[in-house]
């Protein structure tokens, strides 16, 4: 026997009762058969919203990982402004962080044209998005998008040239008392009460009165700032009001097109003169409104002016709906210049001197109950809309144009929800091309008029 040997029998001898006993002390090992209980985690901190952006990733962190704890640990409005505002945050940690505070959404209309003289189309109308984002308890701000035809490019006559997307709303307010709030930005101007409720869904014919996108080119917004608001008159009757400065119309005015090319100032104002423009509205119970809106201001550097009045009514009478607008414009005479030399704009074609329009409209809601059992539930509480509209134009008040027109237009739609509205129209309508002011009462209008037919869908998201 070696001399190593009795040496690791002895250690054997002795470690034998503590191995004995730490095996006594052991849980016994689990049966094949006996499912094995989960590992207990730490629970996990509650995950907020994320927001992944293709293109958008971090490139100090291409993993897209949530950042530290102590970078996200505010959970007040004014952390989250200032993690927000964190020159180390990504796009993507910002657009997250908004999500709770900030509204999508918009409005669409397709159209099918079929005119009495041309050929058929369909129409990709208008595609307009909606962003509405609640900064504070007083601050908020509203945003609308368009894309007109699709956007850009626009093939037109077989040529592909720029399209239109508009920013035609975008406006910040501020609320200073419970009857004022200060408001700036890309603004709608209170003109009659089409240019402000213009939205497609909440119309009910798919055309929009001639009067109301060329003497007031609807839909027609300007830069500027003011003041909005509106109290109560005792019980029931409510006064509501819109009051701007704004960059205004310049000298691009022409017969036909009224004022739809003389707007849009976002850039610059041709002039150091500002445009005043107000709405006053009264309501003396819910479902009767009447209005007052005005404008006036320079349209060249001469000092030539533009003035405007304009009276609108609405009427629910139980299924009836009863509404109607007129405006008067009355201009200096001028010419279109006043624009930087050299500009295609100084055409120096003659302003007109005034421009007249109205329309009046009826509307009736109606349902066909053995119809309406026939279809899907949710649709249970829809109705069909008969409407009629009658309606003028002269954007030359001086001389009859073709820009006089005189329109009557009858329409069908059904919405089987109210964000959803498929509409159908025809018209009948005469210019004053002939030397003839159109009326609906004279035998011109009938023997020498054409007609064009318009169906349309229009949903609101």
């Amino acid at each position: 026997m070696t001399p190593r040997r009795p040496l690791l029998l002895v250690l054997s001898l002795l470690l034998a009762p503590l191995a004995a006993r730490a095996q006594d002390e052991a849980p016994p090992p689990p049966a094949r058969d006996t499912p094995r209980a989960p590992e207990l985690q730490p629970p996990a901190p509650p995950e907020g919203p994320r927001l992944e952006l293709e293109g958008l990733e971090d490139p100090a962190n291409p993993s897209g990982s949530a950042p530290p704890a102590e970078a996200t640990s505010g959970t007040n409005e004014q952390d989250t402004f200032r993690e927000r505002l964190q020159p180390t945050s990504t796009l993507s940690q910002r657009a997250a962080a908004i999500l709770d505070r900030t509204t999508l959404g918009g409005y669409a209309e397709h159209d099918f044209i079929v005119p009495g003289q041309g050929k058929s189309t369909f129409r990709n109308h208008r595609y307009v998005l909606f962003v509405y984002s609640h900064i504070s308890e007083r601050i908020s701000t509203a945003t609308e998008i368009e894309f007109e035809f699709a956007g850009s490019p626009l093939k037109r006559d077989g040529v592909l040239t720029t399209g239109e997307v508009l920013l035609e709303f975008s406006v910040v307010d501020l609320k200073l008392t419970d009857w004022m709030t200060f408001r700036a930005g890309v603004i709608l101007v209170p003109v009659g009460a089409y240019n402000l409720r213009h939205d497609a869904p909440a119309q009910e014919l798919p055309e929009r009165p001639i009067a109301y996108t060329t003497v007031v080119p609807t839909t027609w917004f300007e830069s500027g700032a003011g003041f909005l608001g509106g109290f109560d008159l005792g019980r029931d009757w409510r006064l509501s009001y819109e009051a701007y400065a704004i960059n205004g119309l310049d000298a691009r005015i022409l017969d036909d097109q009224g004022f739809r090319a003389a707007r849009g100032s976002h850039l610059e104002d041709n002039n150091h003169d500002k445009a005043l423009t107000a709405r006053v509205s009264l309501s003396p119970f819910l479902g009767l409104e009447g209005a007052v809106s005005g404008y006036t201001g320079a349209y060249d550097l001469e000092g030539r002016r533009v003035n405007m009045l304009n009276a609108d009514v609405f009427w629910r009478i139980g299924a009836w709906d009863l509404t109607g607008e007129v405006v008067r414009a009355f201009i200096d005479p001028g010419f279109v210049q006043g624009f930087p030399d050299g500009s295609t704009g100084n055409t120096r074609d003659r302003v007109p001197t005034g421009m007249f329009g109205f329309y009046a409209q009826a509307n009736y809601r109606f349902r066909i109950e053995p119809f309406f059992r026939l279809l899907p539930d949710e649709w249970h509480d829809g109705h069909f809309t008969a409407s009629l509209r009658y309606e003028e134009k002269d954007t030359d008040t001086e001389f009859i144009t073709v820009g006089d027109s005189a329109r009557l237009t009858l329409g069908l739609n059904f919405r089987p929800l109210p964000p959803y509205v498929l509409k159908t129209s025809v018209w009948w309508e005469k210019g004053g091309g002939d030397g003839l002011q159109p009326h609906l009462w004279t035998r011109d209008f009938w023997s020498q008029g054409h007609w064009t037919a318009l169906a349309s869908v229009a949903y609101l998201f």
